[in-house]
C-alpha cells in the first residue's frame, strides 16, 4: 500500500512529512567518504544529524553532518539544481527516514517555484521507479527499497493553501474564509520567493510570478560584512545558525550581529515589496498568508505595509503538511470511490493544467 508522503525540496531546508513525523534538515550534499564520524556520547543527535546514504554505490553526508563533516559539502542554487544530482539525492536522503520495510511504496507529493513548473516532468521522470538506498545509522547499515509509482508536482506555494483549507483528516473546510475571495501568498525560501493568487479557491498563474530574491541575498549581506569587519569567510550553509541567534563565533568569543542581520534583511524586505507591489494590487487581496523560512524572517518589515498579511502556523513546514493533506485527500477520495487508477489518472492530467 502507497504511504503518502509530503515533501518541500527547498533550496535551504528539505522539509517532509507522513502525517505523524516531520523532519527538516539543510539541503546541504557533501562527500561521505572521509570516514563515519564517531560520536563520544555527550549527546544523542536528532535523526536528521546523522543523516548518511548511498545511492549509486557512493555515499553522502545530508544536511547538518554535511555542514560539520564534509571536507567539500555545497547548497546547490542554480535554477535546475543539477550539481552533481542534489535533487535525487535529498529526495531520497529524505524518504530513507520513513523506510520500514524491505520495499517501501510512496504516494510523494512535492512543489516546484511557478517559474520552473516546466521542470515537473523532468522530476518526475528522474524519480519514478524503484530505487536502492543504503541507509547508515551509527555502525549499522540498512538496505532501503524506495518504489515511487505516483509522484505529483505541483506550485510550490499552494502546499500552504493545502495546509490552511485541509483539516488534519485531509477534508475540506468549506465554511475557512480563504475559501472565497481572493487570496496572496508569499512564499519566502532561501534562493526564491514566490508570489502565488488563489481566486475563490483556484490558483490563478496569471497573479503569479517567482522572483530571484529570498534570504540568501541576505545571507550574502551577511558574509560580505563579516569578511570585511572580521576577516570571516562564510559560505552561506553555515550561516543559518547564526542568522537564527544573532551571533557568531569570532576567534573564540561571541559576537552579536543583530544589528547588521536586521539591516540587511530590512534591505531584502524593500526589494521584495517593490516586486509585491508591481504584481499584485495589494489593497485588493482580501488575505495574504506568508510563508516558508524567510517569512519567519522578514514578517516584521513586511506587515507594516500589508495590514492583512498573516504569519501561518509552523511556516517553515507549511508547504510539507499541505503536500501530505493533498495526498491523503485524494487516496481517501480514490478509496471512496473504488477507482484508484482512474484517480491516478486525473491527479496526473491536474498537475499538468497547473
Amino acid at each position: 500500500m502507497e504511504r503518502c508522503i509530503g515533501l518541500d525540496l527547498g533550496y535551504g531546508f528539505v522539509k517532509v512529512f507522513d502525517g505523524r513525523d516531520s523532519h527538516s534538515f539543510p539541503s546541504v550534499v557533501g562527500e561521505g567518504g572521509s570516514g563515519t564520524p564517531m560520536s563520544l556520547g555527550f549527546r544523542k543527535p536528532r535523526v536528521t544529524e546523522d543523516l548518511r546514504v548511498t545511492v549509486g554505490g557512493k555515499s553522502y553526508f545530508l544536511g547538518d553532518l554535511a555542514i560539520r563533516h564534509s571536507r567539500i559539502a555545497h547548497r546547490g542554487l542554480s535554477a535546475t539544481r543539477t550539481e552533481g544530482n542534489d535533487i535525487k539525492i535529498l529526495f531520497l536522503g529524505a524518504l530513507s527516514l520513513y523506510c520500514t520495510d524491505p520495499m517501501n511504496t510512496f504516494y510523494v507529493v512535492t512543489g516546484l517555484p511557478p517559474g520552473r513548473m516546466h521542470m515537473a516532468h523532468e522530476l518526475v521522470n528522474l524519480m519514478r521507479g524503484d530505487h536502492q538506498i543504503v541507509r547508515e545509522i551509527g555502525g549499522n547499515r540498512f538496505d532501503c527499497n524506495v518504489r515511487l509509482d505516483n509522484i505529483e508536482v505541483v506550485p510550490q506555494p499552494v502546499g500552504t493553501f493545502w495546509s490552511e483549507v485541509l483539516d488534519e483528516q485531509a477534508r475540506i473546510q468549506t465554511d475557512s474564509p480563504l475559501m472565497k475571495g481572493r487570496v496572496g501568498i508569499i512564499d519566502i525560501g532561501f534562493r526564491t520567493s514566490d508570489l502565488s493568487t488563489i481566486i475563490d479557491g483556484d490558483y490563478a498563474p496569471a497573479f503569479t510570478r517567482t522572483v530571484p530574491i529570498g534570504i540568501s541575498v541576505g545571507y550574502d549581506g551577511i558574509s560580505s560584512a563579516l569578511a570585511t569587519q572580521y576577516g570571516l569567510e562564510c559560505e552561506t550553509h553555515t550561516l543559518d545558525e547564526a542568522v537564527i541567534n544573532g551571533s557568531i563565533n569570532v576567534s573564540g568569543r561571541e559576537v552579536d550581529i543583530t544589528g547588521l542581520r536586521d539591516q540587511v534583511f530590512g534591505e531584502v524586505a524593500t526589494k521584495l515589496l517593490v516586486e509585491i507591489r508591481s504584481l499584485w494590487q495589494v489593497a485588493g487581496y482580501d488575505h495574504v498568508l506568508l510563508t516558508g523560512g524567510g517569512g519567519q524572517v522578514l514578517e516584521k518589515y513586511l506587515k507594516e505595509h500589508i495590514p492583512q498579511l498573516r504569519l501561518v502556523d509552523e511556516p517553515v513546514s507549511a508547504n510539507a503538511r499541505g503536500y501530505y493533506r493533498w495526498a491523503y485527500h485524494n487516496v481517501q477520495g480514490n478509496q471512496t470511490a473504488g477507482d484508484m487508477d482512474s484517480g491516478n489518472q486525473q491527479r496526473t492530467a491536474d498537475a499538468e493544467n497547473w
